[in-house]
């Protein structure tokens, strides 16, 4: 059995495995079997973002659902946080699938499948398709059905209802949509909590999602906002399910300080139990610090928003998310929705009266992320050499900074970051990890 499924469902490039077309597929006539056996509705919301390549493999998905007699419902360009929303507020969905590889570039695509509960198909579930899909042959034929627009509709009336009525008024903001799919929704979406939206990078044409854009380069968000004088920016990523926030001088603010930042105002309206947030091993040691002087506690978790949602329910807590700007606030989603926390958190300082700039305060100790391509994902303790390094590395550091060496979840990545309180050792470190890394494995 091939493993299909990664960190954040099937990502490749578009016509090669696992994108092909039988793969493609397989996985949906394994879907349809999934849910006949637990007795779901055989009915699936299927959404997709702006790559070129999305309504073809919608199409793929949709035509061999329906040849096995079920149902799809095709609601267009949407990012996945709509999907999930869209789920649990209807109630007659057997599964959600969205065709996007968020943050990657627009050559590469993905298959992500979620639950009827919004939360994102269980792991085991996954195997079980991956199981299913070796025994599927290809007999369906492409069929894309016509698009519903009611769906994009009710996905910004239920974030409307999250927040007062003009609960943005008096704020001038610069949106980038990444060219993404939230290019339709953002601007929309500000203007109806009463703020005053400039939208770039909202003209998606199929190649150009992400692509020196959205969360994933802020730096062009930073001197947009900076040249046009607003009270403060907003970033995406392709798929809508991060968000990177800018204050008025143009300094980017990641998912450490958002966390920070909706802490605050959760504990404040005691919305937060036990002081408990969830971060991945990756958010910066000065969130931690920063939790612990204001009566909050931080708990660390593994990389990826399963992990983070998973342990928000071990620690029973209501606020979890990840440096990248993927947020979770269980009192109104399952999954991270960049529009939804991007105007939680501008919201709070309109209440506080506080500009962002005034309320972001967390200094980070200096962090250092390299990715070394890599052929293959050896497991780190077969390689003593890179072992050793990482060990010397960790002893250097002591108390004062860490190091996490670990591979991507949708990428042939090994992701290498260091933290210290001086900037020249966290680079020193990192330099030295990722040479013999890339030395091993690239």
């Amino acid at each position: 059995m091939r493993r299909l499924f990664g960190t954040d469902g099937v990502r490749g490039v578009p016509g090669r495995y696992p994108l092909d077309q039988e793969t493609v597929m397989g996985l949906s006539r394994a879907l349809y079997q999934l849910l006949a056996q637990r007795g779901l509705p055989l009915r699936v919301l299927l959404a997709g973002d702006t790559r070129a390549s999305t309504p073809l493999l919608a199409s793929w998905f949709a035509g061999a659902f329906l040849r096995e007699g079920g149902e799809v419902v095709w609601a267009g360009i949407l990012p996945t946080p709509a999907v999930s929303h869209l789920l649990r507020m209807d109630g007659s969905f057997g599964a959600g699938v969205v065709v996007s590889a968020s943050h990657n570039p627009a050559a590469d695509n993905g298959i992500k499948v979620l639950a009827p509960s919004g939360e994102k198909l269980s792991q085991a579930d996954e195997r079980w398709l991956e199981q299913r899909l070796s025994q599927q042959g290809l007999t369906a034929s492409p069929e894309l059905p016509a698009e519903d627009p009611e769906f994009r509709q009710a996905y910004l009336r239920f974030l409307a209802t999250t927040l007062p009525p003009n609960a943005l008024a008096g704020l001038k903001l610069v949106v980038d949509a990444a060219n993404g799919a939230a290019s339709s929704v953002a601007g929309p979406f500000f203007q109806a909590l009463g703020a005053q939206v400039e939208l770039i990078h909202a003209s998606p044409d199929g190649q150009n999602i992400n692509l020196r854009c959205g969360a994933l380069h802020p730096e062009r968000l930073s001197a947009a906002v900076r040249e046009r004088g607003a009270d403060a920016g907003v970033a995406f990523d392709g798929d809508g399910d991060r968000a990177v926030l800018v204050t008025s001088t143009g300094r980017v603010l990641n998912g450490d300080d958002l966390l920070l930042l909706w802490a605050r105002t959760l504990a404040r309206d005691g919305l937060l139990p036990g002081g408990v947030v969830v971060a991945t091993v990756m958010s910066n040691v000065a969130l931690d610090a920063a939790l612990r002087r204001e009566g909050m506690r931080l708990v660390r978790c593994p990389v990826g928003d399963r992990e983070v949602w998973e342990t928000m329910g071990r620690e029973g807590a209501a606020l979890g998310g990840e440096q990248s700007g993927h947020v979770i606030c269980g009192h109104y989603s399952v999954t991270g929705d960049g529009l939804l926390t991007a105007a939680h958190v501008l919201a709070a300082g309109v209440r506080e009266g506080k500009t962002l700039e005034q309320r972001a305060d967390l200094v980070p100790f200096p962090q250092v992320l390299l990715g070394v391509p890599v052929k293959e994902k050896r497991p780190l303790e077969e390689l003593p050499e890179l072992s050793r390094a990482l060990r010397s590395a960790e002893s250097r550091l002591g108390e004062a900074g860490r190091v996490v060496v670990r591979y991507s979840g949708t990428e042939n990545l090994l992701r290498i970051m260091v933290e210290a309180a001086e900037a020249s050792t966290a680079e020193k470190l990192a330099a030295d990890l990722a040479g013999i890394a890339q030395r091993l494995l690239g």
